[in-house]
């Protein structure tokens, strides 16, 4: 696992040709052929792609863990709305949250990050149940999005905003990024398409305490 400085600055990266990934694959089934068991446990999973460059003459906007920005967000072409984002806080994650999932895909060469982030909705639409184009930007250059999760993942939901989510409502969600193999988060990053302007916070990551192992434990 790496230990995140303070984040080195996107605006170079996020202007070079950066692939939109899924670091971890699809929903995948826990018990093989015969279908997923209802029981097995949380399996994240992202989905969307994107493979062309951002326009070498958009210049991103980089702002503060605490800073909150408005943007417009048009998820659909008949659906547009004003958000408020403020990204809290990151902290680190550890392999070992981890550990009980179902084909994951996260070895000890991805590192995970927990990030909490405060949406409000400055418009008129009706947001409920959409994901924010939220993305973590790492030192390998890659855009991937947040995980998802067949059941709760204790550490860190990793929800879309509320099923109701309208005018002048916020609200307070966590979500789960794994950076590349090897690679440590540089920004979070808001890229509701390719054409407009990011918007990318950076800051200084949360490094958990580890915990003694035995042989460190006074007798």
């Amino acid at each position: 696992m790496h230990n995140a400085p303070m984040f080195r600055s996107s605006l170079a990266a996020l202007a070079r040709t950066v692939a939109l990934t899924v670091v971890l694959g699809g929903a995948l089934s826990a018990c093989g052929a015969d279908g997923p068991d209802p029981d097995a446990p949380a399996t994240p999973s992202a989905s969307g792609t994107a493979t062309e460059s951002p326009s070498a003459s958009v210049t991103p906007t980089q702002v503060s863990f605490g800073d909150a920005e408005s943007v417009t967000w048009a998820p659909t072409g008949d659906l547009s709305s004003e958000l408020s984002i403020r990204v809290e806080a990151v902290r680190e994650g550890r392999f070992a949250d981890f550990k009980g999932l179902v084909a994951s895909g996260i070895t000890e060469d991805n590192q995970p990050y927990y990030v909490d982030v405060t949406i409000g909705n400055e418009g008129d639409a009706e947001l409920g149940g959409l994901d924010v184009p939220l993305y973590l930007a790492d030192s390998s250059e890659t855009l991937s999005p947040p995980s998802k999760f067949a059941k709760p993942f204790a550490p860190c939901a990793s929800e879309p905003l509320p099923e109701s989510f309208g005018a002048g409502e916020e609200a307070q969600l966590c979500l789960v990024f794994v950076a590349a193999p090897d690679a440590v988060l540089e920004s979070v990053t808001f890229q509701p398409t390719l054409e407009r302007p990011a918007i990318s916070w950076i800051g200084e990551v949360d490094v958990p305490m580890q915990k003694p192992t035995p042989k460190q434990k006074r007798r």
